[in-house]
Parts: structure tokens; C-alpha cells; sequence
């Protein structure tokens, strides 16, 4: 199913430019916040950055309804978008509730064996329950644009379709992941090759004293050392790999949920009753 998903994923994304859309929005947002932060923005990249993130499910039921109806007229699919923006955002809100009110019950019988202010066991808990709901919540944004389904029972399908291919899910996560550590590596190789004189200095050092350089090295530090122009070539990389991994991964999540959705047999309604005796018959 992986494997498939995976191929369906790059042959959508050769074919289809308009799911290249959504990460054009991630990338530009990437570099913008990034440029701003090296150039001393940081307040308005704070803002920029949490108006990306209010925008972004706009972009997710794009692409969902591309992949689902096979739709490209814009205004129809502009406007079909912006439905489908609270059925995505509101599951996740009541999910992050729902993390958040379990977070701090769970904490109370910490605190009262004294670990209240373990910065290990709170960080432990706080994944402990993030990891799962996150995983089993991989699906609301498909569920909800595809099936048009109500909040929890956005949440109920979600948890249900990871739970009947749980290995698929975690599959996903592990390509995922694989893909995003091979486009950061490419990504940082760039980097390197782009600012390799701004590091002439360092090259006779071994890697231990050059890991206790940068290790000490301040944001002004690091503003000097690359410059104006290597600050825009980091900003420009990050926006990059952006836009490259926000459409594959989108694409990928899809891809997964429409091979599980398909692999879900489909029972006939039968109408019938029950008589005096509690005997079934049939309509």
C-alpha cells in the first residue's frame, strides 16, 4: 500500500502543477519569516508566521479537492476551499482540547507524588499523549473534505481508518520522515556549497573544536559570519525545501487515506424488523 501511495504521489505531483499551489504559499511564507528573523523582523515574523499558519488549512482543502474530484477550475475551487476551512480546523482545535484537558489530569497525581516539577516525566507525559493523538489524528483534513463528515465524527473516522492499517500510518510517518531528512540534506549541501567561503576559517579545525566554536556562536555571530548575502541564500534554501516537502507530504497523506478508504468493504443497508419473539425479518 506504501509503495503504491508513494508512486501515486510523484506521478499526481509531475502532472498536476496546481498542487504545487500550496507549498509556493509554505515556501514564500518559509523564506519571508526566516529573512525577517536574520534581519531583525522578528516581531513581524512572529506575526507572519502565525498568519501562515491561520491560512494554511485553506491550502490543505485545495489539495485535498484536487486529489478527490479531480478539480481545476479555480473560482470553483477557490471558493469550495474556503467551505471546507473550518470542517479541517475545528477537529483540530477539539483534538488539541482534548490533549491539553488530558495533559493537566494526568499531571495531578504527578504532582501530588512530588514530580510536578520534573522537567522529564512532564515532557515524557506530554508525549506520551501527543504522539498518539497526533498519529491517530493523521487523517481529519482527508476525512473531512472527502466525506464531509461532522467534528467528531471526523475524529471518530480518522481514528478508525489508522487503527484498521495502524502500520500504514506509521509507514507513512517513516517515509515521511525519510524524505524530509534526504531534501534537508540536500538542501544543507547547497548551503555549504553556496557559503563555503564564509568557513575558509574553519576547514584546519577538527570537528570537536569546531562543534565547540559553533556551540558558542550568538545570533549576531552567525549574522556576521554569512552576511547579507548568505542570509538571503539561507532564507531562499528554507523556502525551497518547503515548497518542495509541503505538496509531497499533502499528496503522500492523501494517497495513504485513499488506499485505506478503498481497502474498507462496503456493507448493503438491510431494512427489515424485529417481531414479539425477537425474530429478524427481512424487508
Amino acid at each position: 500500500m506504501i509503495t503504491k501511495a508513494y508512486k501515486e504521489t510523484i506521478s499526481w505531483l509531475v502532472r498536476t502543477p496546481l498542487l504545487w499551489v500550496s507549498g509556493l504559499f509554505a515556501g514564500v511564507a518559509m523564506s519571508l519569516v526566516i529573512w525577517l528573523e536574520f534581519t531583525g523582523g522578528m516581531f513581524i515574523a512572529g506575526k507572519i508566521a502565525m498568519l501562515s499558519v491561520i491560512v494554511f488549512p485553506f491550502f490543505v482543502g485545495m489539495v485535498n479537492l484536487i486529489l478527490h474530484t479531480g478539480a481545476s477550475d479555480k473560482k470553483a475551487l477557490i471558493d469550495r476551499a474556503l467551505r471546507s476551512y473550518f470542517p479541517i480546523v475545528l477537529p483540530c482545535v477539539i483534538q488539541a482540547g482534548f490533549v491539553i484537558i488530558l495533559a493537566m489530569l494526568l499531571s495531578i497525581p504527578f504532582s501530588i507524588m512530588g514530580f510536578g516539577d520534573d522537567p522529564y516525566i512532564l515532557t515524557g507525559l506530554m508525549i506520551g499523549i501527543t504522539v498518539p493523538a497526533l498519529l491517530f489524528s493523521l487523517y481529519i483534513d482527508n476525512v473531512a473534505v472527502c466525506e464531509k463528515t461532522k467534528i467528531f465524527e471526523t475524529l471518530k473516522k480518522s481514528m478508525e481508518l489508522v487503527g484498521r492499517n495502524f502500520f500504514g500510518a506509521i509507514g507513512y510517518l517513516l517515509l515521511s520522515g525519510i524524505t524530509i531528512i534526504g531534501v534537508s540534506f540536500f538542501g544543507a549541501f547547497l548551503w555549504g556549497v553556496i557559503l563555503a567561503d564564509r568557513f575558509t576559517q574553519f576547514i584546519d579545525m577538527n570537528l570537536t573544536t569546531q562543534q565547540e566554536v559553533f556551540s558558542q556562536y550568538t545570533f549576531a555571530d552567525w549574522q556576521g559570519l554569512i552576511g547579507p548575502e548568505g542570509i538571503l541564500a539561507t532564507a531562499i534554501l528554507f523556502g525551497l525545501i518547503t515548497f518542495i516537502l509541503t505538496p509531497f507530504l499533502l499528496v503522500f497523506k492523501y494517497q495513504c487515506y485513499h488506499e485505506i478508504s478503498q481497502d474498507t468493504p462496503v456493507t448493503a443497508a438491510v431494512s427489515g424488523e424485529y417481531d414479539e419473539k425477537g425474530r429478524w425479518y427481512k424487508y
